[in-house]
């Protein structure tokens, strides 16, 4: 199973006026990005939820990022939410793919990825959640399983 990388989301305007290297979109940061994404998927198909593992695309220093790209991005974050939750604080992105990103664009990926990651995490750490199996969870509301707003397992 692939490791996860840790997210940056605190890139900020100060960062492109002093020209620092979180202010540019580079091959580290698509690739951290496509690892996290096939880290998320990986550990939710191990947990049962149907998720389709894709292979992440390895970028290099000469890749430019297309439309296209960024799109299958979002569309591959977007299907991990449908399958499994959205986390607190989940960002909209099915817009970035229609206009230039920017610095919050790219912020915005990487939270949503890092608050999927952070959701998952809770699940397996909660005492009383983990003894649930995907199925019977299904049937609850992210509210409702973030509140712990479920009833007992069968035994």
């Amino acid at each position: 199973m692939r490791e996860w990388t840790e997210a940056i989301t605190d890139r900020s305007r100060l960062d492109i006026m002093e020209g620092s290297p979180k202010a540019y979109l580079h091959d580290g940061d698509l690739n951290r990005i496509e690892n996290n994404l096939a880290y998320l998927s990986e550990r939710l198909s191990l947990l049962g939820y149907s998720i389709q593992i894709v292979a992440p695309k390895n970028w290099s220093r000469s890749d430019i990022p297309r439309v296209a790209d960024i799109g299958r991005i979002c569309d591959r974050i977007a299907a991990i939410t449908q399958a499994y939750y959205a986390p607190d604080g989940y960002i909209g992105i099915s817009d970035i793919r229609d206009k230039a990103l920017d610095y919050r664009d790219i912020n915005s990926i990487e939270k949503n990825l890092s608050g999927i990651k952070d959701l998952i995490d809770r699940m397996l750490t909660h005492s009383y959640l983990r003894r649930f199996t995907h199925g019977g969870l299904r049937m609850y509301t992210h509210e409702q399983i973030r509140k712990g707003d479920v009833a007992a397992p069968a035994p």
